[in-house]
């Protein structure tokens, strides 16, 4: 939504700079195409695909836009070509910082309270890592209140603990 509302505006001030005169529906088209492929992308798990079609698409659409105008109205390629390498940087940078951040080890969840310690604060409750949870001990025995135990497995909601 938010890049809908920066480029139509600037879309318009495009078409108004240029005085109305006959721009080319061809790069038109292609422009309208390689925006709605970044917006798409954005929603999408496409994996930069729609983002490297909609660059080209953008690209090669500004690039036509003015294309049958006299030189002062034609559009600057290195301008254009530095936009779409702009925007390639920062999507592969994006790309980049996520896939990353999936290869990170998993951080939330209760298969992470395994290995750590806690505290009986009943018998068959245990506060491990801000939590009180179910316990029984793994030798069968009654937890007492006040020891510290170190949790060796989670089944379902109770957790399996060692003195």
């Amino acid at each position: 939504m938010e890049l809908r509302k920066i480029v139509t505006p600037l879309f318009g001030v495009l078409l108004i700079a240029a005085g109305y005169r006959a721009y080319g529906w061809g790069g038109v088209a292609l422009v309208l195409l390689g925006v709605a492929l970044l917006i798409i992308d954005l929603h999408a798990m496409t994996h930069g695909a729609l983002t490297t079609a909609g660059l080209i698409a953008l690209v090669f659409g500004l690039v036509l836009l003015f294309q049958n105008q006299p030189a002062p109205y034609h559009v600057n390629t290195w301008l254009v070509a530095s936009i779409g390498g702009a925007i390639g940087a920062f999507w592969a940078f994006a790309l980049g910082k996520g896939f990353a951040a999936r290869r990170q080890p998993i951080r939330v969840g209760p298969q992470t309270i395994v290995g750590k310690t806690g505290e009986v604060r009943a018998p068959n409750l245990v506060f491990v890592n801000g939590e009180l949870w179910r316990a029984h001990a793994d030798d069968g025995g009654e937890l007492v209140p006040g020891e510290e135990v170190e949790v060796e497995g989670i089944h379902g909601l109770e957790l399996t603990v060692r003195r």
